[in-house]
């Protein structure tokens, strides 16, 4: 797939492939910094820059046409041991009648109260079922019955180093929404271009612990490479 002299790009940047081994490859990038990836990596995180390329403007058409809301939910505590898809599912989605409508295609970024950092992007799929409040005695509803919405996880924090932080974020549709997010089952609603941001700043973090994971991989291999050599040396 990559090609030496060839243009590519990751979050940090564009950049140019310098040389190819069989599971590394040495880049470039613009600020004429180097540096040494795994392919792997890199080329899944292409491979994703490519297609969010291709389609943000379809994207974004078919959501102008169907009347997409987009809402920041704030849900109470949540915890690292939380943060997977199935108990994000169970924690986020469950809402009560005094919850605003919600259809099909809306999308939602969700913000932990406690730990106050944005952790999870997620799209509406299909209209929701009717549960007992009782199935979700954590969430302390006050109705007997809540509506319990299926979703497609877009993106998720796996530990609240990856989540974004409230300090870190400012809204052009809710300038006070800091002030806003205080209690759980609140529902914000933001514009689509606030969302996009924010959505992107939590896809990127948590594509950078990815490649700082990498790295760290990098450094450990060099290490062993170097203490391989040292044992040789020694040998003879």
């Amino acid at each position: 797939m990559f090609e030496v002299g060839g243009q590519y790009a990751n979050r940090k940047g564009s950049y140019t492939v310098l040389s190819l081994s069989s599971d590394k490859m040495t880049v470039r990038y613009e600020d004429g910094s180097e540096a040494e990836l795994r392919i792997a990596i890199q080329e899944r995180i292409w491979e994703n820059i490519k297609a969010d390329v291709e389609s943000s403007n379809a994207i974004r058409d078919r959501r102008a046409a169907s009347n997409v809301q987009h809402f920041i939910k704030a849900v109470g505590a949540i915890t690292d041991e939380n943060l997977t898809p199935t108990i994000i599912r169970a924690l986020a989605t469950p809402s009560s009648k005094a919850a605003p409508p919600i259809n099909i295609g809306d999308r939602f970024i969700y913000y932990s109260v406690k730990s106050k950092s944005f952790f999870a992007v997620a799209t509406v799929t299909d209209d929701p079922q009717e549960m007992a409040a009782k199935d979700f005695v954590e969430l302390e509803f006050d109705d007997d019955r809540v509506n319990v919405f299926p979703i497609d996880i877009d993106a998720f924090a796996v530990n609240h180093q990856q989540a974004v932080w409230l300090d870190s974020v400012e809204l052009e549709s809710q300038p006070k929404f800091k002030t806003m997010l205080d209690d759980p089952e609140t529902y914000l609603p933001i514009s689509e271009d606030d969302f996009e941001l924010l959505a992107e700043a939590l896809t990127e973090y948590v594509e950078d612990s990815v490649e700082l994971e990498d790295e760290d991989d990098l450094d450990l291999d060099d290490d062993e490479e170097l203490s391989d050599d040292l044992d040789d040396d020694l040998d003879l």
